[in-house]
């Protein structure tokens, strides 16, 4: 695009030195105020889309340097191949695509640009992958929030044991204190990094948004058509940053907790550590919004709706429960392991067992059992008594392994399921 036709358009051709006022994206010249009339009265440009020189430099960069003439012949643009994906003059398809079949006219092509669904997807992704960049700052934050808090807890207990000692372990209570803030340290300095990184990735998302709302508003059809493809690959690049970070140990949730040295409790004179700091890496339960999954082509391909007869179903795992005939409850936690509630004789046990079938820990409990439900929210499992003179609800902390607290209710408790905020 040549800059002079910015300054001084078709009166420059002319040899009058006057600046262009409006801009014809057809064209790609500038027009003056005389010529503008002159312009949509004519025959051959009555329909071109005609912008104001202030409007036009709001569009991006990349957008303005799209032509409507071809850089090789200087012709303007025709056709469409779509099987190299780029518009061509007519000389264009003599020399370089006269073997393509899938070949129309550009004008079909790019016709109702800004109100197809291609470039709504385009905008629905930007808001989304937004909205998905929000979810996961919070949820790092509040990560921070809760390590900080946990840390605060922890040192609360510490400082506790250890005045119920003796002075001897002035040293390794500092050690173990400067244990847990450096474990604090640790892992909060990731979260930031991801947060910064995070951070950077909104600004560029923003910026793309105010490209999509200038070039909805002011540019060409063309302009517009070209410039969603480079926008859906930066948008496709920031959607796999995001997944990404979902795939790797900087998006667990990271929590702090911590064991007393049994030495401890026993004031034995040898001890040689306070205890043990534990960072441990919890899946987060947090859902990225989305509202396709991504196809390859997004503009040009049209992508099959699925059918209810197309659906396989495939068994991955069985667990045999043949030997124990009282299983009543399962759940399957997101981690894969599984959940089970056994009752015999009025007594009742809770079994959870890894994905390869291993124990991983049992509690037994006074009374029958019935079913099983996971609170996400404090990591614990809900267990309904489900039998004759045991009307309550247990709740097992998945941490510690043990019953939490146990909750009256005044009727049979059966089947029991979470919503995500009540028990049901």
């Amino acid at each position: 695009m040549a800059t002079s036709s910015l300054n001084y358009g078709v009166c420059d051709l002319r040899h009058i030195s006057k600046l262009s006022a409006f801009w014809c994206a057809e064209w790609d010249e500038g027009l003056c105020e005389g010529y503008k009339e002159h312009h949509s009265l004519s025959k051959g440009s009555r329909n071109h889309t005609v912008i104001s020189i202030s409007e036009y430099h709001k569009l991006p960069s990349d957008v303005v340097k799209i032509s409507q003439f071809c850089d090789k012949h200087n012709e303007k643009y025709i056709i469409y191949c779509k099987m190299h994906a780029c518009p061509c003059c007519s000389n264009c398809i003599v020399q370089s695509h006269n073997k393509c079949d899938e070949i129309v006219k550009l004008d079909d092509v790019i016709r109702n640009a800004k109100t197809s669904n291609a470039f709504y997807e385009i905008e629905q992704t930007l808001a989304e992958v937004t909205a998905n960049i929000e979810k996961i700052r919070k949820d790092r934050q509040n990560n921070m929030e809760t390590l900080s808090e946990t840390r605060k807890q922890i040192e609360e207990e510490i400082q506790e044991t250890r005045t119920a000692i003796n002075n001897h372990i002035d040293k390794i209570q500092a050690d173990i204190i400067k244990e847990l803030y450096a474990s604090e340290g640790k892992e909060s300095q990731k979260i930031r990094q991801l947060l910064n990184s995070l951070e950077g990735k909104q600004r560029e998302i923003a910026i793309l948004q105010g490209y999509i709302s200038d070039i909805k508003q002011h540019a060409s059809d063309l302009q517009t058509f070209l410039s969603m493809k480079r926008i859906e690959k930066e948008v496709t690049g920031k959607n796999k940053y995001l997944k990404s970070i979902c795939g790797n140990d900087n998006f667990k949730q990271m929590v702090l907790s911590f064991n007393i040295h049994t030495a401890i409790q026993n004031l034995i004179s040898d001890i040689s550590n306070f205890g043990k700091i534990m960072v441990e890496s919890i899946p987060s339960d947090i859902e990225l919004t989305t509202n396709k999954q991504k196809q390859a082509q997004m503009m040009m391909t049209n992508i099959p709706s699925r059918l209810f007869e197309n659906i396989n179903l495939k068994l991955p795992q069985i667990i045999n429960t043949k030997e124990d005939k009282n299983t009543v409850g399962t759940y399957l936690l997101r981690d894969e392991r599984m959940v089970f509630s056994r009752s015999l004789s009025g007594t009742g046990t809770v079994i959870v067992l890894n994905p390869n079938e291993s124990l991983n820990f049992e509690v037994k409990l006074p009374t029958s059992l019935f079913d099983v439900a996971y609170i996400t929210e404090n990591n614990t499992l809900a267990v309904s008594s489900g039998g004759s003179g045991s009307q309550c609800i247990y709740i097992i902390d998945m941490q510690t392994q043990k019953v939490k607290k146990s909750i009256s209710v005044s009727g049979y408790i059966y089947g029991i399921a979470y919503n995500g905020s009540e028990l049901i």
